[in-house]
Protein backbone atom coordinates (compact mmCIF):
# COMPACT_ATOMS: atom_id res chain seq x y z
CA UNK A 1 0.00 0.00 0.00
CA UNK A 2 1.70 3.11 -1.55
CA UNK A 3 1.14 6.33 0.65
CA UNK A 4 3.95 7.49 1.47
CA UNK A 5 3.55 10.43 -0.39
CA UNK A 6 0.86 11.59 1.53
CA UNK A 7 2.09 14.05 4.02
CA UNK A 8 -0.92 14.01 6.44
CA UNK A 9 0.13 17.35 7.98
CA UNK A 10 -3.26 19.17 6.48
CA UNK A 11 -6.61 18.63 8.01
CA UNK A 12 -7.74 18.35 4.65
CA UNK A 13 -6.74 15.84 1.69
CA UNK A 14 -6.40 16.88 -1.25
CA UNK A 15 -8.50 15.08 -4.82
CA UNK A 16 -5.33 13.53 -5.43
CA UNK A 17 -4.56 12.07 -1.96
CA UNK A 18 -7.98 10.75 -1.84
CA UNK A 19 -7.68 8.99 -5.13
CA UNK A 20 -4.67 7.62 -3.92
CA UNK A 21 -6.38 6.49 -0.79
CA UNK A 22 -9.11 4.59 -2.42
CA UNK A 23 -6.68 3.26 -5.11
CA UNK A 24 -4.85 1.84 -2.73
CA UNK A 25 -7.64 0.33 -0.39
CA UNK A 26 -8.93 -1.28 -3.82
CA UNK A 27 -5.73 -3.10 -4.09
CA UNK A 28 -6.71 -4.12 0.05
CA UNK A 29 -9.47 -5.51 -1.68
CA UNK A 30 -7.88 -7.69 -4.15
CA UNK A 31 -8.96 -5.20 -7.08
CA UNK A 32 -6.25 -5.26 -9.53
CA UNK A 33 -5.74 -2.33 -11.86
CA UNK A 34 -8.29 -1.88 -14.78
CA UNK A 35 -5.98 -0.71 -17.55
CA UNK A 36 -4.45 -4.27 -16.97
CA UNK A 37 -7.65 -6.31 -17.18
CA UNK A 38 -8.31 -8.63 -19.83
CA UNK A 39 -11.62 -6.83 -20.89
CA UNK A 40 -9.36 -3.53 -21.50
CA UNK A 41 -8.06 -5.33 -24.65
CA UNK A 42 -11.00 -5.71 -26.04
CA UNK A 43 -11.55 -2.22 -25.97
CA UNK A 44 -8.38 -0.27 -26.47
CA UNK A 45 -5.60 -2.52 -28.16
CA UNK A 46 -2.27 -2.16 -28.94
CA UNK A 47 -1.99 -2.20 -33.11
CA UNK A 48 -1.08 -5.94 -34.47
CA UNK A 49 2.05 -4.29 -36.57
CA UNK A 50 4.90 -4.91 -33.76
CA UNK A 51 6.76 -1.32 -34.91
CA UNK A 52 3.35 0.47 -34.00
CA UNK A 53 2.98 -1.29 -30.96
CA UNK A 54 6.79 -0.69 -30.06
CA UNK A 55 5.94 2.70 -30.30
CA UNK A 56 3.24 2.55 -27.85
CA UNK A 57 5.70 0.78 -25.66
CA UNK A 58 7.83 3.79 -25.95
CA UNK A 59 5.28 6.56 -25.75
CA UNK A 60 3.97 4.75 -22.21
CA UNK A 61 7.45 4.11 -20.62
CA UNK A 62 8.30 7.55 -21.51
CA UNK A 63 5.14 9.10 -20.04
CA UNK A 64 6.03 7.50 -17.04
CA UNK A 65 9.71 7.72 -16.95
CA UNK A 66 9.54 9.95 -13.80
CA UNK A 67 7.74 7.50 -11.44
CA UNK A 68 9.27 4.20 -12.72
CA UNK A 69 11.88 2.33 -14.29
CA UNK A 70 10.61 0.79 -17.66
CA UNK A 71 10.81 -2.65 -15.93
CA UNK A 72 8.12 -1.72 -13.43
CA UNK A 73 6.12 0.04 -16.13
CA UNK A 74 5.79 -2.87 -18.18
CA UNK A 75 5.16 -4.81 -14.90
CA UNK A 76 2.34 -1.56 -13.15
CA UNK A 77 0.69 -0.72 -16.69
CA UNK A 78 1.61 -2.49 -20.08
CA UNK A 79 1.37 -6.46 -18.80
CA UNK A 80 -2.15 -7.67 -19.07
CA UNK A 81 -3.33 -10.17 -16.17
CA UNK A 82 -4.13 -13.67 -16.99
CA UNK A 83 -7.63 -14.54 -16.51
CA UNK A 84 -7.68 -17.74 -14.88
CA UNK A 85 -5.62 -15.65 -12.14
CA UNK A 86 -8.71 -13.35 -11.44
CA UNK A 87 -11.72 -14.90 -9.43
CA UNK A 88 -13.61 -12.01 -11.43
CA UNK A 89 -14.04 -9.31 -13.78
CA UNK A 90 -15.75 -6.60 -15.54
CA UNK A 91 -15.91 -5.10 -18.58
CA UNK A 92 -13.82 -2.45 -19.35
CA UNK A 93 -15.16 0.04 -16.84
CA UNK A 94 -13.50 3.50 -17.54
CA UNK A 95 -14.50 5.17 -15.14
CA UNK A 96 -13.07 2.77 -12.12
CA UNK A 97 -10.72 4.18 -9.26
CA UNK A 98 -8.28 1.12 -10.32
CA UNK A 99 -7.41 2.83 -13.89
CA UNK A 100 -4.58 4.94 -14.68
CA UNK A 101 -4.14 7.92 -17.19
CA UNK A 102 -4.88 6.11 -20.94
CA UNK A 103 -3.06 9.00 -23.57
CA UNK A 104 -4.30 8.66 -27.31
CA UNK A 105 -0.47 7.16 -28.20
CA UNK A 106 -1.06 4.30 -25.58
CA UNK A 107 -3.69 2.45 -27.68
CA UNK A 108 -4.38 2.06 -31.05
CA UNK A 109 -7.81 3.49 -30.89
CA UNK A 110 -6.23 6.63 -29.95
CA UNK A 111 -8.46 7.17 -27.07
CA UNK A 112 -7.53 9.62 -23.97
CA UNK A 113 -8.97 8.80 -20.64
CA UNK A 114 -8.02 10.56 -17.59
CA UNK A 115 -7.54 8.81 -14.64
CA UNK A 116 -10.61 8.44 -12.26
CA UNK A 117 -10.93 9.92 -9.22
CA UNK A 118 -13.43 8.43 -7.29
CA UNK A 119 -15.23 5.36 -6.84
CA UNK A 120 -17.31 3.87 -10.28
CA UNK A 121 -20.38 2.40 -9.63
CA UNK A 122 -19.17 -0.82 -11.08
CA UNK A 123 -16.14 -0.70 -8.43
CA UNK A 124 -19.31 -0.65 -5.76
CA UNK A 125 -21.30 -3.23 -6.92
CA UNK A 126 -18.17 -5.75 -7.59
CA UNK A 127 -17.08 -4.63 -3.90
CA UNK A 128 -20.54 -5.20 -2.61
CA UNK A 129 -20.48 -8.62 -4.61
CA UNK A 130 -17.20 -9.73 -3.35
CA UNK A 131 -17.22 -9.09 0.50
CA UNK A 132 -21.37 -9.17 0.38
CA UNK A 133 -23.06 -8.83 4.42
CA UNK A 134 -25.16 -11.63 5.42
CA UNK A 135 -27.47 -12.62 2.55
CA UNK A 136 -31.15 -12.21 3.41
CA UNK A 137 -33.73 -12.79 -0.03
CA UNK A 138 -35.06 -9.30 0.53
CA UNK A 139 -31.67 -7.50 0.50
CA UNK A 140 -31.98 -4.45 -1.88
CA UNK A 141 -28.64 -3.35 -2.05
CA UNK A 142 -27.29 -7.02 -3.01
CA UNK A 143 -29.68 -7.18 -5.72
CA UNK A 144 -29.23 -3.66 -6.97
CA UNK A 145 -25.58 -4.50 -7.06
CA UNK A 146 -26.14 -7.70 -8.74
CA UNK A 147 -28.59 -6.07 -11.43
CA UNK A 148 -25.59 -3.29 -12.26
CA UNK A 149 -23.20 -6.31 -12.97
CA UNK A 150 -25.81 -7.41 -15.43
CA UNK A 151 -27.38 -10.34 -13.75
CA UNK A 152 -30.47 -11.46 -15.28
CA UNK A 153 -33.48 -11.66 -12.68
CA UNK A 154 -33.27 -15.62 -12.33
CA UNK A 155 -29.43 -15.77 -11.85
CA UNK A 156 -30.05 -12.87 -9.54
CA UNK A 157 -32.29 -15.01 -7.38
CA UNK A 158 -29.97 -17.96 -7.54
CA UNK A 159 -27.50 -16.11 -6.51
CA UNK A 160 -29.78 -14.58 -3.47
CA UNK A 161 -30.69 -17.74 -2.13
CA UNK A 162 -27.33 -18.40 -1.01
CA UNK A 163 -26.34 -19.99 2.37
CA UNK A 164 -24.03 -17.26 3.69
CA UNK A 165 -21.43 -14.26 2.78
CA UNK A 166 -19.21 -17.47 1.26
CA UNK A 167 -21.74 -19.41 -0.48
CA UNK A 168 -22.74 -15.82 -2.45
CA UNK A 169 -19.40 -15.01 -3.48
CA UNK A 170 -18.82 -18.37 -5.02
CA UNK A 171 -22.44 -18.42 -6.80
CA UNK A 172 -21.57 -14.59 -7.94
CA UNK A 173 -18.04 -15.96 -9.16
CA UNK A 174 -19.54 -18.86 -11.10
CA UNK A 175 -21.65 -16.61 -12.95
CA UNK A 176 -19.37 -14.20 -13.86
CA UNK A 177 -17.27 -16.91 -15.13
CA UNK A 178 -20.33 -18.11 -17.38
CA UNK A 179 -20.25 -14.62 -18.43
CA UNK A 180 -17.14 -14.16 -19.90
CA UNK A 181 -17.14 -17.30 -21.07
CA UNK A 182 -20.16 -16.77 -23.02
CA UNK A 183 -18.62 -13.64 -24.30
CA UNK A 184 -15.37 -15.13 -25.03
CA UNK A 185 -17.36 -17.40 -27.68
CA UNK A 186 -19.61 -14.46 -29.26
CA UNK A 187 -16.40 -12.74 -29.63
CA UNK A 188 -14.52 -15.78 -31.70
CA UNK A 189 -17.84 -16.38 -33.50
CA UNK A 190 -17.67 -12.51 -34.26
CA UNK A 191 -14.46 -12.75 -35.43
CA UNK A 192 -14.78 -15.78 -37.44
CA UNK A 193 -17.92 -14.31 -39.26
CA UNK A 194 -16.06 -11.35 -39.89
CA UNK A 195 -13.07 -13.23 -41.53
CA UNK A 196 -15.44 -15.12 -43.48
CA UNK A 197 -16.99 -11.59 -45.28
CA UNK A 198 -14.10 -10.26 -46.01
CA UNK A 199 -12.98 -13.46 -47.69
CA UNK A 200 -16.33 -13.37 -50.02
CA UNK A 201 -15.56 -9.65 -50.05
CA UNK A 202 -12.20 -10.20 -51.66
CA UNK A 203 -13.62 -12.83 -54.03
CA UNK A 204 -16.59 -10.70 -55.25
CA UNK A 205 -13.74 -8.14 -55.90
CA UNK A 206 -11.75 -10.14 -57.97
CA UNK A 207 -14.81 -12.12 -59.96
CA UNK A 208 -15.89 -8.37 -60.67
CA UNK A 209 -12.55 -7.47 -62.24
CA UNK A 210 -12.97 -10.68 -64.67
CA UNK A 211 -16.02 -9.63 -65.98
CA UNK A 212 -14.99 -6.26 -65.84
CA UNK A 213 -11.52 -7.18 -68.18
CA UNK A 214 -11.59 -6.65 -71.66
CA UNK A 215 -12.05 -9.50 -73.71
CA UNK A 216 -9.35 -10.56 -76.44
CA UNK A 217 -11.09 -10.51 -79.76
CA UNK A 218 -10.77 -13.50 -81.67
CA UNK A 219 -9.60 -13.10 -85.36
CA UNK A 220 -11.78 -13.31 -88.34
CA UNK A 221 -11.40 -16.88 -89.85
CA UNK A 222 -11.56 -17.56 -93.67
CA UNK A 223 -12.95 -20.65 -94.78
Amino acid sequence: MQLDHISGEEDTLTECELRCILHECGHMLGFVHEHQSPARVKELTYDKKSEYNLLIVIATIRYYADTWQPELVKHNVLRIYDEEGLAAYSPFDNMSIMLYDILACMNAQHRHISRPYQLSPTDQAYATLLYPPPVTSNDAILRDALRLVGALPHQEDVIMASNGPEQFRLRFREWNAEVRAAYTKRRQLTVKCTSFLKCCANLGSRLLNIVRRPQKRLPDVIL
